[in-house]
């Protein structure tokens, strides 16, 4: 069976409008066969986000940003492409939400998936901020990280007094150390000739041994029993000859316990003071001297 040649000829252009068409969305970037869908995002102006930004579900990266421009006549907001899996489809309820990455990466975006009608490739999703999201200013931290850098600063001057001051005193206690190690070596030496001429065994504690060894054996030899027999003995005389006295017994107790010797003797030496106070008043009248021999008193 022969093929016309008409259908040939319409195949082929058919393939090559195919084939051009294919080839023309590739360099637009577009892939036919990819599997990702591609949608358009409008922010009112760019909170650091950046060309392959993640694209996150549930924490989940599914996509990523493809671009990023400014529109000068939608007063110059910012209109953003990107590219999911096309196994989360969007729809006209879906939420794309602008969140934090972190402090050293790009802003991430976050999809929240609802039921509704599809979203085509020239749709306009209008974006939203994540409650979680927070603007990073750059200025109050690096006022923050100046804060941080001078603090450091003091803390690493503080140190270095210190470290300065243990210098020093580790000095100071190095040359007390060696001050130290003289002294002692100076009384290591004292002791040392102090205990030489002890230890010489014919001046010093062993020479002192054969005398001291005499002395203790004459120390033995006296007979402390014999004395101390005897001093207890007089001690018991004594006591008896005080006894006696104190009773009144023995011409020393009847002496000393006899009040009326007492009285005599008393009134004796008041007759004899009375006798030397007359005898300095009128020595006259005891003792006579004349040249011219003596004369009657009268």
């Amino acid at each position: 069976m022969k093929i016309n040649k008409n259908y040939t000829i319409g195949l082929l252009v058919l393939s090559s409008l195919g084939i051009l068409y294919y080839g023309f969305s590739f360099l637009k970037g577009y892939n036919i066969f990819s599997k990702y869908n591609h949608y358009q995002v409008s922010y009112p102006v760019n909170k650091n986000l950046c060309v392959s930004a993640p694209v996150k579900l549930k924490g989940h990266v599914v996509g990523m940003v493809t671009k990023v421009e400014i529109q000068p006549k939608q007063n110059y907001s910012t209109l953003v492409t990107i590219q999911i899996d096309k196994q989360f489809p969007l729809t006209h309820t879906s939420k794309v939400m602008l969140n934090n990455a972190g402090m050293m990466e790009c802003n991430a975006l976050e999809i929240e998936l609802q039921k509704g009608r599809p979203i085509g490739r020239q749709d306009i999703i209008i974006g939203q901020i994540h409650p979680d999201f927070n603007d990073i200013d750059l200025k109050a931290m690096t006022a923050q990280i100046a804060t941080v850098t001078q603090n450091l600063i003091k803390t690493t001057e503080g140190v270095n007094a210190i470290l300065v001051n243990f210098e020093k005193t580790s000095a100071i206690l190095n040359s007390t150390m060696h001050q130290l190690e003289s002294n002692i070596s100076a009384i290591a030496k004292n002791i040392v000739a102090i205990s030489s001429p002890l230890a010489d065994p014919e001046k010093g504690i062993p020479a002192m041994f054969s005398t001291i060894h005499s002395l203790v054996m004459e120390v033995q030899s006296i007979p402390f029993k014999d004395m101390s027999f005897r001093v207890n003995h007089i001690l018991q005389d004594l006591e008896k000859f005080i006894q006696k006295t104190t009773t009144g017994h023995g011409s020393l107790g009847l002496l000393i316990n006899d009040p009326a010797l007492y009285y005599k003797f008393n009134h004796s030496v008041e007759n004899l003071d009375a006798l030397l106070f007359d005898l300095r008043k009128r020595p006259s009248r005891y003792v006579h001297f004349s040249l011219f021999g003596l004369k009657k008193h009268r």
